[in-house]
């Protein structure tokens, strides 16, 4: 029996490789036509009277630590700035992340990351900002168990991804 069933299952296999992806979608397939996708953008207003938060960057008390991660965007199209939560011990006593962008045409935005997490935030909530082709400040402040303490003040210039050569 198994003599039987072995070429036969070969065969079946065989089959079944030289088969697959050579069905064509209903209509042919043809090329495919290239599209663009155009990222949904929040209008982001100014909002009158936010100033960034005075004083030096400090650091969180030890044992209630919170990492951030600030990124820009190269393309001049989208320059956005994403801020993301990265976790840290002190991401229990954690309760608001708030994000200030000064940027280099004088307009101060301020948002404050949402929590997907529930009651507290998870790593990888963030917020986008859309910055200028310029050299835009951020700064981050922290509030655990209702002290703020501002952990990030920087100015990131826009920066473009250069091709290879």
């Amino acid at each position: 029996m198994t003599g039987k069933t072995l070429p036969l299952l070969a065969l079946l296999l065989v089959l079944i490789s030289l088969g697959a992806g050579c069905a064509a979608p209903p209509g042919g397939g043809g090329t495919p036509t290239p599209t663009t996708l155009q990222p949904t953008a929040t209008t982001q207003t100014p909002v009158p009277g936010v100033t960034v938060p005075p004083g030096p960057v400090v650091t969180t008390p030890p044992g209630f630590e919170v990492a951030i991660q600030v990124t820009r965007n190269p393309n001049t199209a989208f320059p956005y700035i994403t801020v993301a939560f990265r976790g840290g011990s002190g991401q229990i006593i954690l309760q608001t992340i708030t994000v200030t962008v000064v940027r280099s045409d004088g307009q101060v935005i301020q948002e404050v990351i949402p929590k997907t997490g529930g009651y507290q935030y998870a790593i990888g909530d963030s917020v986008n900002i859309v910055g200028t082709t310029g050299t835009d400040e951020v700064v981050v402040v922290v509030n655990l168990n209702g002290v703020d303490y501002k952990i990030y003040d920087e100015y990131l210039p826009f920066y473009t991804v250069q091709p290879p050569p």
